[in-house]
């Protein structure tokens, strides 16, 4: 399964055996408050996790394993890009030149090690990406490079960040 695909798939394989429901896994209450415990702070110790929860050690970890496994969770450090010194840091809103395939042109820019974020969407973009780089130099020839004139792209939007106010990744806290 494509990794575009994947990302919205109900199940996924685990191993040749087995299926997880994803959204089973999603929607457990005890799995959510674990994943919340962990967007507070993703090192917190699965004992002190399982101790909130009247649970054992043990059970979260497994759960946490299991959910990982199956790519509903991702424990992560979250850094300011723009702290770190990476003055070209931008959100680049794209649209799809007609009959452009959104998998194909998302693919591109997944492998790109810049980019940080690739996103699908509906409304006035087909694509909105985030992109870090070093310099402006960079960003700009990054833009011209993978971005401008591309056969796929009708239009580009670069958005440069000034400051970076909040960046929690807490996409479908629970």
């Amino acid at each position: 399964m494509s990794s575009a695909n994947r990302e919205f798939a109900d199940t996924e394989e685990v191993d040749a055996d087995s299926t997880v429901d994803r959204r089973a896994l999603a929607a457990d209450p005890t799995n959510r408050r674990i994943i919340a415990f962990l967007q507070e702070d993703g090192r917190m110790p699965y004992s002190t996790i399982a101790r909130e929860l009247g649970t054992s050690e043990g059970t979260v970890r497994n759960r946490v394993n299991q959910m990982v496994a199956a790519k509903v969770l991702r424990v992560i450090g979250v850094a300011d890009p723009l702290v770190l010194g990476n003055e070209g840091y931008a959100l680049v809103a794209m649209r799809l030149s007609g009959g452009a395939d959104p998998r194909k042109v998302s693919a591109r820019f997944e492998a790109l090690e810049e980019v940080t974020f690739v996103l699908f969407a509906t409304g006035q973009y087909d694509l909105v990406i985030e992109v870090i780089c070093e310099t402006h130099r960079d960003l700009r020839d990054f833009l011209l490079e993978h971005c401008y004139g591309q056969a796929d792209t009708a239009s580009v939007e670069p958005m440069m960040a000034l400051a970076l106010y909040k960046n929690l990744m807490k996409w479908g806290r629970p």
